[in-house]
């Protein structure tokens, strides 16, 4: 699909004129690089300083509203990721999965939104008062998810941070990208498994029916060109490349 580019890049970016909110966490008595949201007035990107090298997911359009999510998590894998989109539907897809601390080399999806997940996105984001709730103060990362929720343009920004939703709509943002994560990470770990070690696919191929199943999967157009080049190699197993194929016909990958 000409609108999906995949790319795993070390993107040092420039910001100027930003308002910049940092965070400094440890992991385990180590110092860990601070999580830093920015926002510039003719642009919008979001970085993590990951221990010692910065690494950038920038999608910004000048002049164009953009919700990002970010969150932060260090039991999880990932541990980090950002969601970017504008109101054109670019969208930028950012996260350090466990083995970026190996390779320094995060994990990007740049794509183009659904419309469905546009308009949801930006009806709820519009709403100013959704961010002015009173949450409970953030912990460590070690401890749970800290999550940050940001809608800005040219003239305006709304930001909030918190660990629970404080409210449904920030609830029901929180897991539309939650689940946009979770269906771009498939993609991630299938197409490393099919490059590394096949035999690990038809495990993950069930998992990912499974999450189908359960209606947890977003953008899942994104991940079909991936069980597309599982589907037509013939050196990956005759069962995994029907899995594959199941998915790519069934409705929850359309």
């Amino acid at each position: 699909m000409s609108g999906i580019r995949l790319r795993a890049a070390y993107s040092p970016h420039p910001f100027a004129r930003s308002r910049i909110q940092s965070r400094n966490v440890h992991r385990k008595g180590e110092r860990v690089a601070s999580e830093q949201a920015v926002v510039g007035l003719d642009n919008l990107s979001v970085r993590l300083h990951c221990r010692t090298k910065p690494a950038v997911a920038d999608s910004y359009r000048p002049g164009f509203p953009t919700v990002v999510f970010t969150s932060a998590y260090w039991k999880a894998d990932p541990s980090y990721y950002s969601i970017a989109i504008d109101s054109t539907g670019t969208a930028t897809y950012y996260s350090a999965p466990d083995e970026v601390t190996k390779t320094g080399v995060p994990y990007i999806v740049e794509f183009h939104a659904s419309n469905r997940i546009l308009r949801m996105t930006f009806n709820i984001a519009a709403h100013p008062e959704i961010f002015a709730a009173e949450t409970d103060p953030t912990t460590s990362a070690d401890a749970m998810p800290v999550r940050t929720l940001f809608y800005g343009g040219f003239q305006f920004h709304h930001q909030i941070t918190y660990s629970a939703a404080p409210n449904s709509d920030v609830d029901e943002l929180t897991s539309i990208f939650e689940e946009i994560s979770e269906t771009l990470e498939f993609g991630r770990r299938l197409s490393y498994f099919h490059q590394h070690d096949r035999s690990a696919l038809d495990q993950e191929l069930d998992l990912l029916q499974k999450s189908a199943a359960a209606r947890r999967l977003r953008e899942v157009d994104v991940i079909r060109p991936v069980l597309r080049r599982i589907d037509d190699d013939p050196a990956v197993e005759a069962g995994t490349r029907r899995k594959a194929e199941a998915l790519l016909n069934s409705g929850s990958t359309k």
